[in-house]
């Protein structure tokens, strides 16, 4: 009790008197007195039981002793009445407003006055009530405050506050849904928090391209990319350095409006039902966009399921488009497909009869197309003359032309390539030759870009050769001992041997392969 009564007084400031009070009428409960007393400002409690057990305690000493001792109470009365009239008189303007207030039976007016509330010892705890009540207020905003999801916290946040606030406080109570909701987590770190038409201002800006996936949640697939793809560290570096990466819902505003521009066949499940499509055939959708004309460059068609295979298009697509103002980006060589028959020709309509009929896969009903496929023509073998096309002055290439020739026979032909164990220092490289066969590799990010020539005459030409040979009963040209090129992001790597993989920024890059005929 001693204790409660320490702490009340050291809370309050109240007496130990009125501490004591407080606590048995509160039953010993300290935020409970606090509480009262903050609401009753601080008043005595002991002062008005005592003159109520007073006054019950002399009852019966008045009917004991007569009318003698009831007499005297009476006087007492009197004498407290005339005191209260007289200090009514004195305030409300003497005895003549009270004389005149007797004659007619109407109080006089009170009388307006003017005054200046100074605080101090006579408000009660007034004002330390309103503050205690201010301080309550602010810590109670503060939390609800600190338990709103932001779902933009940075890379490096704790993200099990963030994960309980979209759960409800489930992930707290168990290891298990909080170990699966972190799993199948948004990629929160490299989305951009812009609306669609916002992120084409910021990628022309910036010179990237948009790349933009659209998730329907009740699809397994949209969040088994979450989990597979978009966590892997090799995606978000290449979609944090190259792209502005935009994840939005179908069901959302965002992604509605999205989807009435380049997808209305799937805007809804109206529509998705009305174009015989479902909408696992659909979504999850991955496209990327050119920020300057907001056409859609690439469409994947199928879910991509490794990440390094991701990668690797990703690359494959930052070889052979640029937002550089002086480069040629790929043009479409094919005619997009008629959807409608009607506007088939005969032999449109009678292919598309044989492919029915061979039930050959195609792209389902109402699905999109990519827009990269119709830039090649006849198969992987065109993917050489897929890149982009910079055109160097005559003079330049004549001045050139005999230096590189002189670097590129001084690299040697023997060093054969052991790759390294995985490190935080190793790479992965992917080597596209011209038909449109690929190779990857690991190197040290601290090897030189001398290092990928050599691999390519020691070891990967010989050994391309090899499957040629096979595959065309030995009536292929040998590529053994012939000039190449190496070009990755439209520049050549033969004006870059002495910069390391890191600093040509070949990490986890497409190196495209060139025969110079």
């Amino acid at each position: 009790m001693d204790e409660l009564i320490a702490q009340f007084t050291t809370i309050t400031g109240a007496t130990v008197r009125n501490a004591e009070t407080y606590l048995k009428v509160s039953d010993g409960d300290l935020p409970q007195a606090i509480q009262l007393y903050f609401d009753t400002g601080g008043a005595d409690m002991e002062s008005g039981p005592s003159t109520q057990k007073a006054l019950r305690a002399s009852e019966p000493t008045t009917a004991a002793s007569g009318s003698g001792s009831g007499s005297g109470v009476n006087s007492a009365y009197d004498e407290d009445e005339a005191i209260a009239r007289r200090l009514q008189e004195e305030f409300y303007g003497g005895a003549g407003g009270a004389g005149s207030g007797g004659e007619n039976g109407v109080r006089a007016p009170i009388a307006r006055t003017r005054d200046t509330l100074i605080g101090g010892g006579d408000d009660y705890g007034y004002a330390e009530t309103m503050a205690a009540r201010r301080m309550r207020a602010a810590i109670a905003s503060s939390r609800r405050e600190r338990s709103t999801p932001n779902v933009w916290a940075s890379e490096g946040a704790d993200h099990s506050g963030l994960l309980s606030g979209f759960a409800g406080g489930a992930s707290e109570s168990s290891s298990r849904p909080s170990k699966l909701a972190e799993i199948f987590r948004p990629p929160f770190e490299i989305m951009t928090n812009l609306s669609f038409q916002d992120a084409r201002d910021e990628a022309k800006e910036v010179e990237k391209w948009i790349l933009v996936n659209i998730q329907d949640n009740s699809l397994f697939a949209c969040q088994a990319l979450n989990r597979d793809i978009w966590k892997a560290a090799e995606v978000k570096a290449t979609v944090k350095e190259n792209f502005v990466f935009l994840q939005m819902d179908r069901a959302g505003r965002d992604g509605k409006d999205y989807l009435r521009l380049y997808m209305a066949n799937a805007v809804d499940d109206v529509a998705l039902f009305a174009s015989g499509t479902k909408a696992e055939d659909v979504f999850p959708h991955i496209a990327i966009i050119d920020p300057r004309t907001g056409e859609q460059v690439k469409v994947w068609t199928d879910v991509p399921k490794k990440p390094l295979e991701f990668v690797m298009v990703l690359h494959e697509f930052l070889d052979r488009y640029s937002l550089k103002v002086d480069a040629k980006n790929p043009v479409q060589r094919k005619t997009k497909p008629k959807s409608s028959v009607a506007h088939m020709t005969e032999d449109e309509m009678m292919q598309l009869a044989m492919q029915n009929s061979l039930g050959s896969t195609s792209t389902p009903p109402g699905a999109t197309s990519d827009p990269d496929d119709l830039t090649k023509t006849g198969g992987p073998s065109s993917d050489a003359g897929d890149l982009m096309e910079f055109e160097d002055a005559p003079e330049h290439q004549a001045d050139t032309s005999e230096k590189q020739e002189s670097v590129f026979w001084r690299i040697r032909g023997d060093n054969h390539h052991a790759e390294p164990l995985n490190g935080p220092d190793v790479t992965r490289i992917q080597f596209k030759m011209s038909d449109g066969s690929r190779v990857v590799r690991k190197f040290l990010l601290k090897d030189r870009v001398e290092r990928l020539f050599e691999y390519v005459k020691a070891d990967l030409l010989p050994e391309h050769q090899e499957k040629r040979k096979s595959a065309a009963d030995d009536k292929e040209d040998s590529l053994v001992g012939k000039e190449f090129e190496l070009v990755s992001l439209g520049k050549k790597l033969i004006d870059h041997l002495e910069e390391t993989i890191d600093e040509a920024g070949l990490k986890m890059g497409t190196v495209m392969v060139e025969i110079v005929d």
